[in-house]
């Protein structure tokens, strides 16, 4: 698996960062991007998608350990999802990022209720 960086017109005057994950065949699987990064205070928005087909194969964990790898232009990494999305959840968890808080304001999608769950790496 490899994370390939898209081309710097696609970067948006460097305040991201997108990545396509790629398998062994060449195939995007995936994407994982840095989002909003704050230079001066060193930090961004983490965010990932994987295809449908991928998922439940370890793809998120293999992505987030290959991009904390890169050469990262931020200190600090903020994470967001959803009280019922575990998958993300332990993605995150599994390499070190810390919850920080769950939003008290509840929201429905797709007739379920929900709330954020806020994570911080760094």
């Amino acid at each position: 698996m490899e994370l390939v960086m898209a081309t710097p017109k696609e970067q948006q005057n460097g305040l991201s960062n997108f990545y396509l994950i790629k398998n062994n065949s060449g195939e995007m699987v995936g994407r994982v991007n840095l989002v909003d990064i704050d230079k001066r205070n060193n930090i961004a928005d983490i965010g990932f998608r994987i295809g449908a087909e991928y998922v439940e194969k370890g793809i998120g964990n293999q992505a987030l350990k290959l991009l904390l790898k890169t050469n990262l232009s931020v200190k600090q990494i903020r994470g967001k999802t959803t009280t019922v999305n575990q998958a993300s959840q332990k993605v995150l968890e599994k390499k070190d990022f810390k919850q920080v808080g769950i939003d008290n304001e509840e929201f429905e999608m797709n007739g379920q209720k929900l709330r954020f769950v806020h994570y911080l790496w760094g």
